[in-house]
């Protein structure tokens, strides 16, 4: 999939060239400077808030936390974890459109090691995660699941039931527009 869309880029490249300096085959008589500039173009299915090149939904239904991971899943996507302060406040607003309380599963748990925290997709990687003040603090023991709660996360539970927030990637064309000058 990603060959083909950089061949029709690199395609579109090649006739743009030609169409400012001729065919090579003799000299051109196009009179018209044009630029190009790549331009892409994403959108997410009905439901889904786009946000750069990635899709991001609150499930519907509250489950535990590995039940969540597979309902994302199942959806598409996988469960999501913010790897800035950026795509954390991206989720609060989305969770707030909801719930004003709101508490929502993300992908980070430390159910191998405790206290040392693993978050998807940022493997190899110190993981972003921006706590409560007191948190983590495991302190019913067992709080093994990470959830965002108004602003910050918390350890809690993998069986309580609870929301979670789902990513996927955003379907993206690529294109050239053309500006005559």
């Amino acid at each position: 999939m990603a060959f083909w869309s950089e061949f029709i880029v690199i395609v579109a490249v090649i006739s743009s060239i030609k169409a400012v300096f001729g065919s090579g085959l003799g000299p051109s008589r196009l009179s018209v400077k044009c630029h190009s500039r790549l331009i892409v173009e994403c959108s997410c299915p009905p439901k889904w808030q786009l946000w750069g090149k990635a899709c991001y939904l609150l499930s519907e239904t509250p489950a535990t936390w590995d039940d969540s991971q597979s309902d994302c899943q199942a959806m598409g996507g996988k469960m999501a974890a913010p790897r800035s302060q950026e795509e954390m406040t991206l989720m609060v607003e989305l969770a707030r459109n909801v719930d004003l309380k709101f508490y929502a599963w993300i992908a980070c748990d430390d159910k191998v090691v405790e206290g040392s925290w693993d978050c998807d997709g940022q493997e190899g990687s110190e993981p972003f995660l921006a706590w409560h003040q007191g948190e983590p603090n495991n302190s019913e023991s067992q709080q093994d699941c990470a959830q965002i709660g108004q602003g910050g996360m918390d350890d809690v539970s993998c069986d309580l039931s609870s929301r979670a927030f789902c990513a996927r990637q955003a379907a993206c064309i690529h294109g050239l527009t053309h500006i005559r000058h």
